[in-house]
């Protein structure tokens, strides 16, 4: 059924390293163009998802062959990971960006953004009325996932680590597996690591999600306070450590010290999801799929900041499925009538009109803090 509002919307190819998930599928197209919004993809950015040009184009979208054109063409666009630098010169002065924003980690993104008065909101930020983030929850998860499987591959001999299995067999100890943080991300990673079989110690500061997460795991594991003492202990033992607390930028404290890591055993490997370079991991610094691991101190880094990237075909749909519903809402009722009627996208709302409404990028940047009420 067609209604009143028309909207162009744009869906172009993700251009970061390595990353293959795209923004919408045909699914999404196909409710979007029978509202009466035009729709225009970037040929081949739903193909490593197993979404073909053809298939956006009998959903009802326009393939374009450039993403400049998307961009151009567009006054909302949906994707995937924050703009790159290129993306960031084609964005139109009060566009809309639905995405991945993470404005905390990158100043330059956050002044363009500001400059060019976008409406920028970010799946990161968006909360629902329980308090969680259901934008980010099936990524996490999928992300906390793929450090369990690379870890796997990178203790491998071939790869420069130990020459472990992770996991357990008959006569042999389990192989120790140590996660800091409680969230979707830490779920998904404890699931795989104590489902083969390994020794599994997770370490929070809250004492309420970790509860939380040892009745939802319902397998045995360790689950310990997240002091510097605890997190001494764990880290002497561990073949594999998993960190997804994102420190958001905060470089003035971290929980694992580059002394702490002198002390783990020597190929042993760090998987660092949250990605935040000299964070809660101090030797942490950013890697890629191609390029994935650096060593200090005889043990093994990857920090790559799109682990679901390279499994679209699961990440792709596992992600429209939760954006789907707010994709509609701004476009059939017009971007201020959605964030006012919907508390959740409200609260995804990173940049308006040249306002920062994202404290902790506002804090890392030195750059005033608007609310809501001042940015409206």
């Amino acid at each position: 059924m067609k209604r009143g509002i028309c909207m162009r919307i744009g869906v172009p190819k993700e251009m970061a390293n390595s990353e293959s998930r795209v923004g919408m599928t045909h699914k999404e197209v196909e409710e979007l163009t029978k509202a009466g919004h035009e729709v225009y993809v970037c040929s081949g950015a739903g193909e490593n998802s197993g979404v073909t040009d053809e298939m956006y184009k009998v959903a009802g979208a326009h393939i374009l062959y450039e993403v400049k054109e998307v961009y151009e063409k567009s006054d909302f666009i949906v994707k995937v990971k924050p703009p790159t630098s290129v993306e960031l010169g084609y964005l139109k002065t009060g566009q809309i960006i639905f995405c991945y924003v993470l404005p905390e980690k990158n100043e330059e993104l956050t002044r363009i953004l500001l400059k060019k008065r976008i409406a920028a909101i970010g799946y990161e930020m968006v909360t629902d009325k329980q308090g969680s983030k259901p934008l980010k929850i099936p990524m996490s998860e999928i992300a906390g996932k793929m450090a369990v499987f690379n870890g796997l591959k990178f203790l491998q001999t071939i790869h420069g680590g130990k020459g472990i299995m992770l996991g357990a067999l008959p006569g042999l100890l389990p192989s120790e597996v140590v996660i800091l943080g409680a969230g979707s991300a830490a779920y998904g990673a404890a699931d795989i690591a104590l489902g083969i079989g390994c020794n599994v110690t997770i370490l929070n500061r809250s004492i309420d999600r970790l509860r939380n997460l040892k009745n939802r795991l319902k397998q045995k594991a360790v689950y310990l306070n997240l002091s510097n003492e605890n997190i001494c202990q764990a880290l002497i033992k561990a073949d594999l450590l998993i960190n997804t607390i994102d420190q958001m930028g905060d470089k003035s404290r971290h929980i694992v010290t580059a002394q702490m890591i002198k002390k783990m055993k020597k190929g042993s490997i760090i998987i660092d999801i949250a990605c935040d370079e000299n964070g809660a991991i101090e030797t942490s610094k950013l890697t890629s799929h191609t390029q994935p691991t650096y060593t200090i101190d005889g043990v093994i880094h990857c920090v790559i900041p799109n682990l679901p990237g390279i499994v679209p075909q699961t990440a792709t749909f596992a992600l429209t499925e939760a954006t789907r519903s707010y994709i509609m809402e701004i476009a059939n009722q017009g971007f201020k009538k959605a964030i006012f009627n919907n508390i959740s996208l409200r609260k995804g709302l990173c940049t308006y009109d040249g306002h920062l409404m994202h404290k902790k990028a506002a804090e890392n940047f030195q750059i005033p803090y608007s609310p809501f009420e001042k940015a409206f």
